[in-house]
């Protein structure tokens, strides 16, 4: 099979257990014969060194350039999903992927699962979803109460492309049932194919930990070494509180933390110094806080320590325990989520009640204290990986779970219409817009899919030019709605009244189509019936929809997103009309927001929507649109009415009430930061004058410049 593993981590060059997965499975995909490709980030050596680090790899990278700028919603891992999906389709062209193979965190393979599910392009390609712990886990994990908006969209990003995938596999059963609940509570869709696979992990992949001059396994008495984040997830501070009761005990050990601090410490602290205040004074010198360490100087820290401690609160199936168990340490470990599946008790390692300080402090005293034991243990968990995480086992698998995979049935959307009767009616609200009207009748007029019966609505139209115009196309044979002026929202009902097709779809008088959006959005309400809506990415343009200046990701219906952000699309979206009857049409009571109020209703009513991900509807800007002249002085009144005709829209509205307030504090924020740039201007003013002034202006010049650089090579 030509296989392409999508990862912006890949060892060595960036990250930490997703990049060591990724090349164990790229390495062990190759030994098994298949055509592999790795889609990644342009990490320093990447190009240089992947072809001989790992060879029968194609390495490509993701050019970040690809990603659109200037997005509403301006979150990395948006735009990071976008680049992917264009680096996918250029390679797909060229290389034919039989499976793509993207990880669930951070969202990477968003935008290439809605292609696969609004397009026909990747129709004969097996999408599949690794699970390795999603970023709504980690957060609730550690204990992060906080919910900004970019939290919110990049939950519904990461699982949606779990529930848009062909085949989802997990590392451990825990972690598969844990998605599922979480997809079912908020509403994120459902696994259509679920199975557990192990990760491949090849023993002769910690040789590196192993120097000639290693130290004697447990040569540093009684030393319980943790490696890993400091995080909360991780249990670091469970093991300091184990640790004290075990020396009250009167057990002579130590205990050396070595790894990363985070701000997963309580109310975003840090995680290394509330972990060191939980050690009383008197024990200070039988704990060791050390920095993360190279490999090198990690194996021989493993070999001497007497005990490997993985005290997590939830795991899902870390390689620092796949790794110490390789190298034969006696571990301990809650038996919780991966780790209790990875460890047979008191064979491979001892487990015991996660969050349970005694619990942890029994285990570690028995490990500690039993050298019978620890012989035992040590002796087995070598072999326990080798079994458990057999790359060629792990391929077998893999194959067999692909090949069960059913291919998606063709589906024909023509000639769904009987006799004259259209499918989609297009409803053109029209005020005062001759200008632009033609340009976007035109569009319509392009569209691949037929029938389409075209309706405009003009809306009490007073100035000349549009009148003549609107009686132009009436005798051209453009089906035309005349009413006095009721508003945008009285003009799109009048349209839905006199539509006779299946969908709707509304189109602003100065906005454009793509030529392919109808055909493609019919497409997928036909594959998937239920659906309310399919909508498409949105570009801004002034002149020419070929130069958009900026734009915005949808990302569907969604209940508690919805009461911040309008998340589901703009104006322009192919509605199914019945779906629209049932909500009773346009609200007239608001003057802006309208279809913000009509995705609030479908949701209410448990309806979906779809995506496709590309920019199809392209939405002009213009300084007198009621974007410019009603929204922006009247925003806060609009939302608060929306909010008020909704209120059992959210399903949890603690998250929709901590997403604002992130939101309040964001605007604070930038609110503190405009003060600083007006000092910062004075300040400039004040030395302009001063001979190191063109100094200090070239130095900051430099320093922006070296910091643009460093950032386009950074990852996001």
């Amino acid at each position: 099979m030509k296989v392409c593993i999508v990862s912006r981590e890949f060892a060595p060059y960036f990250g930490a257990g997703i990049g060591t997965y990724a090349a164990n499975w790229a390495r062990a995909l190759t030994d098994a014969g298949h055509d592999v490709h790795v889609l990644t980030r342009n990490h320093e050596g990447v190009l240089e060194r992947g072809g001989s680090n790992y060879p029968g790899v194609t390495f490509h990278v993701i050019d970040p350039a690809d990603g659109p700028p200037r997005l509403d919603h301006n979150y990395p891992y948006a735009r990071h999903s976008l680049a992917v999906l264009k680096s996918i389709r250029r390679l797909h062209d060229r290389h034919g992927f039989d499976v793509i193979e993207y990880p669930d965190y951070w969202a990477e393979g968003h935008a290439l699962s809605q292609a696969k599910r609004t397009t026909s392009e990747f129709d004969n390609v097996t999408l599949v979803c690794r699970l390795h712990t999603s970023s709504a886990l980690c957060r609730e994990l550690d204990d992060d109460t906080t919910y900004p908006h970019y939290a919110a969209y990049l939950d519904i990003m990461e699982h949606e492309s779990i529930a848009h995938a062909d085949l989802v596999l997990s590392p451990s059963t825990d972690l598969l049932e844990v998605t599922r609940e979480f997809m079912q509570q908020h509403d994120l869709g459902e696994i259509k194919s679920g199975s557990v696979l192990r990760y491949p992990f090849d023993l002769d992949s910690v040789s590196d930990l192993r120097p000639a001059s290693g130290a004697e396994p447990g040569s540093s008495a009684n030393t319980v070494l943790c490696f890993g984040r400091m995080e909360r997830r991780k249990g670091v501070d469970i093991l300091a509180i184990a640790g004290q009761r075990l020396l009250e005990r009167g057990v002579d050990a130590r205990f050396v933390f070595v790894g990363g601090d985070t701000g997963s410490g309580p109310f975003g602290r840090s995680m290394r110094k509330h972990t060191r205040k939980l050690v009383d004074p008197k024990w200070t010198d039988r704990f060791e806080f050390r920095p993360p360490v190279s490999r090198a100087e990690l194996g021989p820290l493993i070999d001497s320590a007497r005990v490997c401690c993985f005290p997590a609160r939830w795991d899902n199936f870390p390689n620092a325990l796949l790794e110490a168990m390789t190298l034969g340490a006696t571990v301990v470990s809650a038996n919780t989520g991966g780790p209790g599946e990875i460890i047979t008790h008191e064979d491979s390692g001892l487990l015991c009640e996660a969050e349970d300080p005694d619990a942890l402090a029994d285990a570690l005293e028995r490990a500690l204290n039993d050298g019978i034991l620890r012989e035992g243990i040590a002796s087995n968990a070598r072999q326990r990986i080798a079994e458990l995480c057999n790359p060629e086992q792990v391929v077998t698998e893999f194959e067999r779970h692909v090949s069960g995979v059913s291919e998606r049935v063709p589906v024909v959307v023509q000639g769904e219409s009987s006799g004259d009767k259209p499918v989609v009616s297009v409803v053109v609200p029209h005020y005062n817009l001759a200008e632009f009207l033609p340009e976007t009748l035109a569009s319509i007029g392009r569209q691949t899919f037929k029938p389409i019966e075209t309706i405009v609505v003009d809306d009490g139209s007073t100035d000349a030019a549009s009148i003549a115009l609107i009686d132009k196309i009436e005798k051209e044979g453009v089906r035309v709605v005349r009413q006095s002026n009721a508003g945008l929202s009285g003009a799109r009902n009048a349209g839905l009244a006199a539509s006779r097709g299946e969908f709707v779809l509304p189109v602003d008088a100065d906005d454009i189509l793509s030529p392919t959006f109808v055909e493609k959005a019919v497409a997928v309400m036909r594959r998937e019936p239920e659906l309310a809506y399919v909508s498409a990415l949105v570009g801004y343009f002034r002149q020419s929809p070929s130069r958009h200046f900026g734009g915005w990701v949808p990302v569907g219906l969604h209940r508690d997103l919805l009461p911040v952000h309008n998340c589901a699309g703009c104006c322009i979206a192919l509605f199914r009309r019945d779906a629209l009857n049932q909500i009773g049409g346009y609200s007239r009571e608001l003057t802006s927001y309208e279809d913000w109020d009509v995705y609030c209703s479908l949701a209410e009513r448990g309806l979906h929507g779809a995506i496709i991900p590309d920019f199809m509807l392209h939405y002009r800007i213009r300084s007198d649109s009621l974007l410019r002249t009603e929204v922006e002085t009247r925003r806060q009144h609009l939302h608060a009415r929306v909010l008020t005709m909704h209120p059992g829209l959210a399903r949890d509205h603690t998250r929709v009430q901590r997403t604002m307030l992130s939101e309040q504090m964001e605007a604070g924020n930038l609110e503190r930061q405009g003060l600083r740039y007006r000092v910062a201007d004075k300040l400039n003013e004040a030395i302009k004058g001063s001979p190191v002034h063109g100094l200090v202006k070239g130095l900051a010049e430099r320093t922006i410049e070296a910091k643009r650089r460093t950032k386009n090579r950074a990852d996001f």
